[in-house]
């Protein structure tokens, strides 16, 4: 249903990697939330100031900042498709998750403005009543579609930023989520007030209503933070690009160091280190690795640099001592690995080098579990001597 809705308004709506489609599916969610939020909130304004209730006018209030909070994402989405400029030469792809933010924010004071009006509510003892029966029918049925409009919307926004993995969309989501639940409970507060005279019902719904949205605008806060902060990329998204480089060409024995930069949807830079054999042809490798960033940029929609590693795949020494590096390194922690193993062989004593990627969770310092290793590597065999660069991993 939603699919269909979709390419009703935006051609191409499969290609959601395009910027330009990206832009249109904001376009489109921001003109569907500024409308219909704008219609609940007066609805529910105007009989909330009619019946007196502190709920009603709360979850009207609510709509309304729901509907700025569509102007902002509308508003992100068309600054996010601008193109690179000199200032900005990665584009400005970001503004998406600063309008996610704004729109967060946004719902974070209006549930403190909610809670402190109903705190007072109930403080006061404050109570509703309604002036004909017609009144409070058109109350409950508005509330009641409200709901249903509002899971309609949540679904929609769901399915939109799932589409294009939109954060602020996502976001935009969750609060409906919210939405339906408070007014929910505003719902449940308001035929509550028709038996219970003698307590702020309405108040306490309200107070309720607040938190619910307060919940919603926090956990949306954190979520874009770490997008913008920089948080670690999709396992399956990073399983893909390895599985591609290592297919790419059989020259390429290894991949590390797999970066990957995010200036926002649509704009993703990889940085990787690539293994070849050291005795190859530089020439011949370097147009390989070329030949790769095309292939990466083609196949994943982002630019992508690749260092060249040469590794010694022919010297059985070499292959046997960095197997028992390995496992030295694996006896210490399983999720312990080892790249860029090189070495230098004299008369007296051998340089075996090599970089060593650790766990997170360890409590012991970098020095410290490198000193670790060379002593087991030293106890194997004493002529060995370890040059260890300790890192955690990327991917």
């Amino acid at each position: 249903m939603f699919e269909k809705l979709i390419k009703m308004f935006i051609k191409d709506a499969d290609n959601v990697s395009d910027i330009k489609v990206r832009e249109k599916y904001g376009t489109l969610t921001g003109i569907f939330g500024i409308v219909l939020n704008t219609i609940l909130s007066v609805l529910k304004i105007v009989v909330g100031i009619i019946v007196g209730a502190i709920s009603v006018v709360s979850d009207g209030v609510n709509n309304l900042s729901d509907a700025g909070s569509s102007l902002i994402t509308l508003v992100g989405f068309k600054l996010s498709g601008k193109k690179p400029d000199k200032k900005h030469p990665f584009g400005h792809g970001r503004m998406e998750y600063f309008a996610g933010l704004l729109v967060s924010l946004v719902i974070l004071i209006v549930a403190v403005e909610l809670f402190i009006g109903s705190l007072k509510k109930v403080i006061n003892g404050e109570t509703i009543s309604f002036e004909s029966d017609s009144v409070l029918i058109l109350t409950i049925v508005i509330l009641s579609v409200s709901i249903l409009v509002k899971c309609f919307m949540s679904l929609f926004y769901r399915y939109a930023g799932k589409k294009i993995k939109s954060s602020a969309i996502t976001a935009t989501s969750l609060d409906s989520i919210s939405d339906c639940i408070s007014t929910a409970v505003v719902l449940v507060c308001t035929i509550l007030s028709l038996f219970i005279k003698s307590f702020a019902i309405d108040g306490v719904g309200g107070l309720i209503v607040s938190l619910f949205i307060a919940y919603t605008g926090v956990r949306s806060v954190i979520e874009i933070l770490d997008l913008l902060l920089g948080q670690a990329p999709d396992k399956e998204f990073v399983d893909k690009i390895a599985k591609y480089v290592l297919s790419f060409d059989k020259k390429i024995v290894g991949v590390h160091d797999l970066m990957i930069h995010d200036y926002g949807p649509g704009r993703k830079i990889i940085v990787l280190h690539a293994e070849v054999p050291s005795n190859g042809s530089i020439m011949e490798l370097h147009d390989m690795i070329d030949n790769l960033e095309r292939g990466i940029e083609n196949e994943f929609n982002c630019m992508a640099t690749i260092h060249l590693d040469p590794v010694d795949t022919e010297s059985e020494r070499v292959l046997e001592l960095k197997n028992i590096c390995r496992k030295l390194a694996k006896e210490i922690d399983e999720q312990f690995e080892i790249h860029d193993f090189r070495m230098n062989e004299g008369t007296t004593h051998a340089n075996v080098i090599f970089d060593l990627l650790i766990t997170f969770d360890r409590k012991e310092s970098k020095e410290e579990i490198a000193e670790m290793l060379k002593d087991r590597i030293k106890e194997y065999d004493s002529k060995l001597n370890a040059v260890i660069t300790v890192d955690f991993p990327l991917i």
